[in-house]
C-alpha cells in the first residue's frame, strides 16, 4: 500500500487547467473567471432613494416631532425609472418611489411612514433628517473603474447579478470540462425486472450527479460488459470526446483484467495502479490517454465515491481554474468516540455532523460502514477522517470533510 498523499501527489502534478473561453452570462454558472472583471459604470448609477417617502431639505426639518410636524408643500411624485425632473425648494417636498433618482436641492429621504397627509396637496413629517439620510449614492455598490472581481472567482448567482450591473452580457471564463463517465462489469443493467445475478448500476448516476454539483459536465457512456473490443472502443471514443474520464470497476486485485488491458494500451503503459492505505477505496488507478488523464474508481458505490472525493473531485477542480479545489474540512467533537485497530490505513467513516446548544460541531458516526452500503452515505453530511490507531477518545476532536449543508 502507498500512502493517500503520495497516490493524491502523483495525480495532482499531472493535472492541468483547461483553456479559456467566452461564454453569455446566463451560460457561465459555476464556473472560473479567467480574467479579472472591471467595472465601466458606476452602481447604482445616479443617487437615488432607498424608501418610499419624501424627498426634502433637511434644514426645513429641524426640531420636527410628532407633537410639532413640519408641513411641506408637495410639489411633484416621482416613481423608479423616471427623470428627476423636479425642484425641491425651502419648505417643499417630492413624493418619490423606492429607486427613484433624487430630485434637485434635496439632500435626504423622509421615510413614508414618518408622514401623514395634509390639506392641499401637503404634507406633515414627525422627524427630522440628516443629509444623506436614506439615499443610495451613485457608485456606493460599484464605483466606475473598480475590479468588481478577480481572476478565478467562482460565478455564482450573486456573481452573476453583480457582473450584469455593469452592463457586462459576457464573460471570459476557464472551460467548462466535460467528463466521460463509466462503469464496467457484466454484472451491471438498467433491465426492469432486474435478472438473476445482475444488479443495478448506482455508480454511474451518483458520479454523474457529482461532476454536474461541481459545475462540469457529465457524459454518460453507459454501462460496458466486460468485453475487450467494447472496452477499447468505448474508452478510445471518451478519451477523445472529453476533457476527462471517470471509470469505476475493474480496478480491484482479481478482476477481469480486461479494463487493465485497454486502458494500458490506449495511454501507452502510463497506467498506475495503486492500493492506496485507506478505508473504504483502497483500489484506484490513475493515467493519462495522450493529455487526458483516467481515474479508475473501485466498483463498491461507496468506495467509488469516496475515492472521487479524494482524487477525480480536487483534479476536475483544478482543471476549472478553481483555487480552493478541495473540500472543507474542519474538525469536530466526537461525544461517544471512536473505536477502531490499527491496520496502517486512514479511515473515512461516514458521519452526520450538526451544532450542539453551544454551537459547538459534533460528529457522530453513522450505523453501516461496509463499502456496499451507499444509503449509509447518502444520510450522511461529512466523512470523519480517522487515522490509523486506536480511534478517537470520547469527547476527543476528529476531522471531518464536509460533503453537504451541516445541521
Amino acid at each position: 500500500m502507498i500512502p493517500l498523499e503520495e497516490a493524491q501527489a502523483h495525480v495532482f502534478a499531472q493535472i492541468t487547467q483547461l483553456g479559456v473561453t467566452t461564454l453569455k452570462l446566463s451560460e457561465a454558472r459555476s464556473l472560473f473567471t479567467a480574467t479579472p472583471i472591471r467595472a465601466s459604470v458606476s452602481v447604482p448609477p445616479f443617487d437615488n432613494t432607498a424608501v418610499d417617502g419624501y424627498a426634502v431639505r433637511s434644514t426645513d426639518l429641524r426640531g420636527a416631532s410628532l407633537e410639532s410636524p413640519v408641513v411641506l408643500q408637495v410639489v411633484g411624485t416621482l416613481a423608479a425609472g423616471e427623470s428627476a425632473n423636479l425642484e425641491v425648494g425651502p419648505n417643499t417636498a417630492v413624493r418619490i418611489m423606492t429607486g427613484a433618482p433624487i430630485p434637485e436641492g434635496a439632500d435626504s429621504i423622509v421615510m413614508v411612514e414618518d408622514t401623514s397627509k395634509g390639506p392641499n396637496d401637503t404634507v406633515l413629517v414627525y422627524t427630522p433628517t440628516s443629509i444623506g439620510g436614506n439615499i443610495r449614492n451613485a457608485g456606493s455598490d460599484i464605483a466606475s473603474g473598480d475590479v468588481v472581481f478577480p481572476a478565478y472567482t467562482e460565478i455564482t448567482p450573486a456573481v452573476i447579478g453583480s457582473i450584469a450591473s455593469v452592463g457586462l452580457t459576457e464573460v471570459e471564463v476557464i472551460k467548462r470540462p466535460r467528463v466521460a463517465v463509466i462503469s464496467t462489469g457484466s454484472e451491471l443493467t438498467d433491465e426492469v425486472p432486474l435478472p438473476l445475478g445482475k444488479i443495478r448500476d448506482s455508480n454511474r448516476p451518483s458520479l454523474m450527479a457529482a461532476i454536474t454539483e461541481m459545475g462540469a459536465e457529465p457524459i454518460d457512456y453507459g454501462p460496458v460488459p466486460d468485453d475487450y473490443q467494447q472496452l477499447k472502443e468505448v474508452f478510445t471514443k471518451a478519451s477523445k470526446e472529453c476533457d476527462a474520464v471517470v471509470t469505476s470497476g475493474g480496478v480491484s486485485v482479481g478482476d477481469f483484467d480486461y479494463s487493465k488491458k485497454v486502458l494500458e494500451e490506449i495511454s501507452s503503459n502510463q497506467m498506475r495502479w495503486m492500493q492506496i492505505s485507506i478505508k473504504p477505496a483502497k483500489p484506484f488507478a490513475f493515467g493519462m490517454i495522450g493529455s487526458k488523464p483516467l481515474f479508475g474508481l473501485p466498483g463498491n458505490p461507496v468506495s467509488a465515491l469516496v475515492s472521487f472525493e479524494l482524487f477525480a473531485r480536487p483534479s476536475i477542480a483544478m482543471m476549472m481554474g478553481n483555487p480552493n479545489p478541495f473540500r472543507t474540512v474542519t474538525k469536530a467533537l466526537v461525544p461517544e468516540g471512536i473505536k477502531r485497530s490499527s491496520d496502517g490505513k486512514i479511515h473515512f467513516l461516514r458521519s452526520t455532523v450538526r451544532f450542539d446548544q453551544n454551537g459547538k460541531l459534533q460528529c457522530e458516526v453513522n450505523v453501516g460502514q461496509s463499502s456496499h452500503m451507499l444509503s449509509s452515505l447518502a444520510h450522511s453530511n461529512a466523512l470523519a477522517v480517522v487515522p490509523d490507531g486506536i480511534g478517537i477518545d470520547k469527547n476527543g476532536l476528529v476531522e471531518v470533510m464536509l460533503l453537504a449543508r451541516v445541521i
